[in-house]
């Protein structure tokens, strides 16, 4: 898709100034013209933070799948499992009420996966109704009635962990971890004024971390293992696919000031739902890197980003240390990069093992 920006013109922004002002946003007195100003940024800036997503301003492949699924509401459309699967806010909605009835609908992430169709099985199976799995006017209807205007919890609730929850006192041998070795070919990412890009120091560390871990007789699969594109959609899939135990996507953080410095780590959130899991795995990784590092450890975040929401398994995003941090200082990049995959392996054994 075209990547649409601050000072762009064009069908699309007419498109996504649409979207924005049907879901609410306020565009200011110029409302859809076609034209990506101040007040839309604003607006898109206000939709990412909603959102759970990276708050640039930007309307890239995240956001935009994001901005059109939030545009559907329950009742609109027939709802049922298929390939490739509903996704949209009528599909969270339906979740979260399921959820709050006691039907396990799996992750909050508004996506009709088997665990869905499942739990309206059960649903109908109690209500009376016809056991087809298609969710229609008579299942919302009946869902309304023992529900409180269809929002049976509140988006600050604790909603139980659906994705499997944490397992300690595991080995890493036999577990499959695919290891996501953030942006690739056109996409550099953070690049430093010394011409390091963030895409190749990503890798390096995944490739290192690879190496490690199958050495303790983890399986391992990689997102992409050489200087290649990778789709951000596709990245999950691939994880899928394989049926993981773990996603670990690899990034480095930037910022505007060169003295900002930490590990950071974001597992998925959606409104009151949050994987507990990928919580407790981040938080042990971050605090490994930044005691390896003598880095300050960023207390880890809950993020709505696509890798973390498509994946069917416990997955966290980490971001080792800032490239553009003074800390660690004088330190050769293959250096670094050796230290940081020590440490993230080091944070995995101690989620298993603890």
């Amino acid at each position: 898709m075209k990547i649409l920006k601050l000072g762009d013109r064009g069908k699309e922004v007419l498109d996504v100034q649409s979207r924005l002002r049907s879901l609410g946003y306020d565009l200011g007195t110029d409302g859809v013209d076609g034209y990506f100003g101040q007040d839309m940024h604003s607006a898109v800036l206000t939709f990412q933070q909603e959102s759970g997503l990276v708050a640039d301003g930007v309307i890239a492949e995240n956001t935009w799948c994001e901005l059109v699924e939030a545009g559907y509401k329950a009742g609109e459309r027939l709802l049922y499992l298929r390939i490739p699967p509903f996704r949209g806010a009528d599909v969270l909605i339906l979740q979260r009420s399921l959820n709050c009835l006691g039907f396990n609908a799996g992750p909050e992430d508004g996506i009709f996966g088997s665990l869905t169709e499942r739990a309206v099985l059960d649903f109908q199976k109690n209500a009376g109704l016809v056991m087809d799995g298609m969710v229609d006017d008579s299942v919302l209807r009946i869902m309304a009635k023992v529900t409180k205007d269809g929002e049976p919890h509140s988006t600050e609730a604790k909603i139980p962990d659906r994705n499997g929850g944490h397992a300690g006192g595991r080995s890493l041998s036999g577990i499959t971890v695919a290891i996501d070795p953030g942006h690739g070919g056109e996409d550099d990412g953070f690049v430093l004024a010394s011409g390091l890009r963030e895409k190749d120091l990503n890798l390096d560390v995944s490739l290192m971390l690879a190496k490690s871990l199958e050495s303790l007789g983890a399986k391992i699969v990689l997102t992409r293992d050489s200087d290649s594109p990778m789709n951000l959609y596709d990245r999950p899939a691939v994880a899928n696919a394989a049926k993981a135990d773990i996603f670990l996507s690899i990034h480095h953080g930037y910022y505007t000031s060169s003295r900002a410095q930490g590990a950071a780590g974001y597992y998925f959130c959606r409104q009151g739902y949050f994987s507990e899991a990928g919580s407790l795995l981040a938080q042990h990784i971050v605090d490994r890197l930044a005691d390896e590092l003598q880095i300050p450890a960023i207390p880890v975040l809950g993020r709505n980003f696509a890798v973390l929401r498509e994946t069917q398994m416990t997955a966290i995003m980490i971001e080792p240390v800032l490239m553009t941090g003074e800390g660690p200082g004088g330190m050769e990049t293959a250096a670094l990069a050796q230290r940081e995959s020590e440490s993230i392996l080091a944070g995995l054994r101690e989620y298993f093992t603890t």
